[in-house]
């Protein structure tokens, strides 16, 4: 009976011993993937960089969704695992932060701009354009519609709203109104980079629609299929309409319209195996360029 205890417990000891060799062979073979996976994204991240600056040497007419930089790299097989990617152009959206110019005074025009924007995605656009406002504006005076520092306090937690601009879009989620739903539908045509130009090459259709009153579905097609445009005169000409460029010139929108880019987003995914790594940087292009924006999921 001494024996056999004796050998229960030797053959539960080197049970034991091999469970846990295995669960370390395990985490270490995570830990690796998870490390590859992640200087995959990231040399994704550098290719972007790269691509950018080369395209500036050998096209720098205009920044158009034709060019290279635009195309999505689909899984590419490098080492153990692969690696993929897409660039957006930043200044193919809407730019919150330029709501507020002067100090304090709100852009009249890209507070329309913006209202057309969430009526054209079917949302309830009082309530939110005058609480981005709020939150952006140096004071606490409230917009008619909108939300500061009283509203804020009474929640559960209580925060204070920014009062400054929005450092990353995801920020826009303490805004009052602003659920997961909103921001879904609205994140893609918005951002907070950039000097506030619209590149009408790489921008939406929703976002060139809320540009001013009275540009159609229609005349949207029209633009969209003429492009790339080598300047705002040959964009003008592609709308095809003296009436609305007229509203765009009278309403002072033409001086936020570009037809090239400096600010981009690069997503890149690497992948190991069962383990993946997404890497979202925003970079300003130049000479060397700027990374302003880095996360890792």
């Amino acid at each position: 009976m001494l024996s056999l205890l004796v050998l229960l417990l030797l053959v539960v000891i080197v049970l034991e011993a091999d469970f846990q060799t295995r669960a370390d062979l395990r985490a270490a073979g995570n830990f690796r993937d998870d490390l590859k996976a992640f200087y995959l994204a990231r040399s994704a991240i550098t290719a972007g960089e790269a691509i950018l600056k080369e395209d500036t040497r050998i096209s720098n007419k205009y920044d158009g969704l034709d060019e290279l930089w635009a195309y999505p790299v689909p899984e590419y097989p490098l080492g153990d695992g692969t690696l993929s990617g897409w660039i957006t152009d930043e200044s193919g959206k809407i730019n919150l932060n330029r709501l507020i110019r002067d100090g304090d005074k709100v852009d009249d025009w890209r507070k329309k701009q913006l209202r057309l924007l969430f009526e054209l995605l079917q949302l309830k656009p009082d309530e939110l354009v005058d609480s981005i406002v709020d939150w952006i504006d140096k004071n606490n005076e409230p917009e008619q519609y909108g939300a500061e520092v009283g509203f804020y306090q009474s929640l559960s937690p209580a925060y204070s709203p920014k009062n400054g601009p929005l450092d990353t879009l995801e920020e826009l989620h303490m805004v009052k109104g602003v659920t997961d739903e909103v921001y879904k539908k609205i994140a893609p045509y918005l951002t907070v980079y950039g000097d506030g130009k619209i590149n009408v090459n790489t921008a939406d259709r929703l976002v060139l629609q809320s540009l001013t009153d009275g540009i159609d579905e229609t005349m949207i097609r029209r633009v969209i299929d003429n492009r790339p445009y080598e300047n705002k005169t040959k964009f003008r000409d592609g709308l095809s309409s003296a009436e609305v460029w007229g509203r765009i010139t009278k309403e002072g929108v033409d001086p936020s319209l570009d037809t090239k880019s400096n600010f981009f987003s690069i997503v890149a995914e690497g992948k190991v195996q069962d383990t993946r790594k997404i890497v979202r940087a925003v970079v300003k292009r130049g000479n060397p360029s700027q990374l302003l924006y880095f996360k890792v999921e």
